[in-house]
C-alpha cells in the first residue's frame, strides 16, 4: 500500500481505534468483571482506559522516530533486519490469527441467535466477500467503512437506554463495598479490552495530521472508555449480582428486553446492528496482519495473497467445526498474547533504540 496516495484524517484515525478497541469482548465484559470483583469492578474500567492511553502515547513516540516507513520498515528500524523481521512475523501472524478468531465467534452469535440450520462455513462464505472487498480496497477504504458505520455504535448505545426502566441501583452499592484489592486484581481484564492500540503503528504512516496523534489517541481511548463503562454499568444495574455473574453474554441478553408497540423482534434488529460494529474489529486485525506479512515477504499480488488466506479460512472452518467452547480458549489466547505484545513489543523497542544509538556511538568514536 502506497502511504503517501493513502491517507486517513484524524477523525478516521480517532475512529479506527475506537473501532477496534470495541469488539466481541463487550459482550462478556460485565460478566467477566462482576465474577472477578463484583459489581465495583466498573471502577477498574477507568483504570483500563488510563493504561491504554499511555501506552497508545508511547507508541506514537516511537512511531514517531520513523514517521513515514511501512511496517517492515519500522520494526527493521529499531530491532535490526533479522529480529524486526521475526517480531513483524509473528506479530502479524498474531493479528490474522486474532481477526479470523473474532470473525467465527460473530458467526456463531448469528447461528446461535438468528441462523440456526445455516452452516459455519456459509456464514464464512458471506461474511469474507465484504470482508475480502474492505480489505483489499485499503487503509482509506478501511477508514470511511469505520467511519460510515460509527453512527450505529452511538445509536446502539442509545438504544440500551431504553432498558434502565427496570434497575436497580443498590445493585451497585456501596461503591466500593469490599475495598480497593478486588478492583485493582481486575484491571489486567480490563486492560485487555482496550486491545488494538498496538495497530498505532500501522496506521501511523497513513495520518495525514501527525502532530495531532497523541490527541487522537487519548480521544479514542475515552471513547472506549466511556462505552465499556456504559455498558457495565447498564448490566450492573439491571441484573442482580447473583444473576451477571451466570449470563453468559449479559450485552445480547438485555437487547431481548427492550420492546416497542410496533416492532416485533426488535433484538433481531440490533444484534445484526451490532454485529456491524463487531466486523470493524476482524476487518482491521486481518488487513493489518497480512498487511505486514505481504510487506514482509515483497508479496506484489496482494488480492490474490488475500483470495487464498480466505479460502483457508473456509477449508477450516469447514473441516474444524468452530463452537463456543474453543473459540473462548482462542480468546483466552488472543488476549494473554495480546496483553504481552501491548506491553512487551513497546519495551523490545524501546530496547533496541537504546542499543542502536550506543552502537552509532560506538562507530563516531
Amino acid at each position: 500500500m502506497d502511504v503517501k496516495k493513502s491517507k486517513i484524517t484524524n477523525y478516521q484515525f480517532i475512529l479506527m481505534i475506537y473501532g477496534i478497541q470495541v469488539g466481541v469482548g463487550m459482550l462478556s465484559l460485565p460478566r467477566e468483571l462482576a465474577a472477578k470483583s463484583g459489581t465495583s469492578s466498573w471502577i477498574s474500567i477507568l483504570f483500563g482506559g488510563l493504561i491504554s492511553t499511555l501506552i497508545s502515547i508511547v507508541y506514537i513516540k516511537l512511531r514517531e522516530k520513523s514517521p513515514n516507513s511501512n511496517f517492515l520498515s519500522f520494526f527493521t528500524f529499531y530491532l535490526g533486519k533479522f529480529l524486526g523481521s521475526i517480531v513483524l512475523l509473528l506479530l502479524s501472524i498474531y493479528l490474522i490469527f486474532a481477526g479470523y478468531v473474532v470473525l467465527i465467534r460473530a458467526i456463531l452469535y448469528i447461528q446461535s441467535y438468528i441462523l440456526q440450520e445455516t452452516s459455519e462455513y456459509v456464514l464464512v462464505i458471506l461474511f469474507l466477500v465484504p470482508t475480502y472487498q474492505l480489505i483489499t480496497g485499503g487503509v482509506h477504504i478501511l477508514a470511511k467503512y469505520v467511519e460510515a458505520i460509527f453512527p450505529l455504535a452511538i445509536f446502539g448505545q442509545i438504544m440500551l437506554l431504553f432498558t434502565l426502566k427496570d434497575t436497580d441501583i443498590n445493585f451497585i452499592l456501596p461503591i466500593i463495598k469490599d475495598g480497593w484489592l478486588p478492583i485493582f486484581k481486575t484491571i489486567p481484564t480490563t486492560a485487555t479490552s482496550f486491545l488494538g492500540v498496538e495497530l498505532i503503528f500501522i496506521y501511523y504512516p497513513y495520518l495525514k495530521t501527525k502532530e495531532k496523534a497523541i490527541k487522537g489517541v487519548v480521544i479514542a481511548n475515552a471513547m472506549t472508555t466511556i462505552t465499556y463503562l456504559s455498558v457495565t454499568i447498564i448490566c450492573f444495574v439491571i441484573y442482580s449480582p447473583y444473576e451477571i455473574s451466570r449470563i453468559h453474554e449479559p450485552v445480547i441478553d438485555i437487547l431481548s428486553v427492550i420492546e416497542f408497540q410496533y416492532i416485533e423482534r426488535l433484538d433481531f434488529i440490533l444484534f445484526s446492528l451490532f454485529l456491524m460494529i463487531i466486523s470493524k474489529t476482524w476487518v482491521n486485525y486481518i488487513w493489518a496482519g497480512m498487511t505486514g506479512v505481504a510487506e514482509l515477504f515483497k508479496i506484489k499480488r496482494f488480492t490474490l495473497f488475500v483470495l487464498i488466506l480466505f479460502i483457508l479460512f473456509i477449508i477450516s472452518t469447514f473441516l474444524f467445526i468452530p463452537t463456543f467452547k474453543n473459540t473462548t480458549e482462542e480468546l483466552r489466547i488472543i488476549t494473554v498474547s495480546g496483553l504481552n505484545i501491548l506491553i512487551g513489543v513497546p519495551i523490545l523497542l524501546w530496547i533496541g533504540g537504546i542499543v542502536k544509538k550506543s552502537l552509532n556511538k560506538v562507530k563516531i568514536n
